[in-house]
């Protein structure tokens, strides 16, 4: 069966950093457009972020659901591939699962050829409503070929 995935990053997309030396708390303001975009794209979350180091699956569930995340944690991005940049941790994701549809939340670009599936969030907001329309627009949409 095919689906729709969410690659996300969680500092400076749920959690929007405030200053350079002090990394925020999980927004639940961030959360709800997450599940908003979960809901109505259908879609389950890979987490790509840092926070995947040292913790599993149902411990970044938990997390997320205990500030009011709503939608199933489904894996994260392979890790421990030296000098590989979230991009290529994203695209070795991809070519081990069959997807329908997915898009990229994260507050950096480095997302190399997945660039066209990226929502980029402002660091210091995190992940907007207004950031929901087009990461619904890119789960839904057709995969067809190769990115431009």
């Amino acid at each position: 069966m095919t689906q729709r995935v969410i690659f996300l990053d969680i500092d400076g997309v749920l959690a929007p950093i405030r200053r350079w030396d002090r990394y925020g708390d999980l927004n639940p303001a961030c959360i709800q457009v997450l599940n908003e975009i979960v809901a109505r794209g259908q879609a389950d979350v890979v987490v790509s972020s840092t926070w995947r180091h040292g913790k599993t699956v149902v411990e970044l569930q938990a997390i997320l659901e205990s500030q009011g995340f709503t939608g199933r944690v489904l894996d994260m991005t392979p890790t421990g591939t030296s000098g590989a940049d979230r991009g290529e941790e994203i695209a070795g994701w991809l070519a081990e699962h069959d997807v329908s549809g997915y898009v990229i939340l994260d507050d950096h670009a480095d997302m190399g050829e997945l660039h066209s599936h990226l929502v980029q969030t402002h660091p210091a907001h995190g992940l907007q409503s207004a950031d929901a329309p087009r990461a619904i627009a890119m789960l839904t949409r057709p995969t067809g070929g190769r990115p431009c």
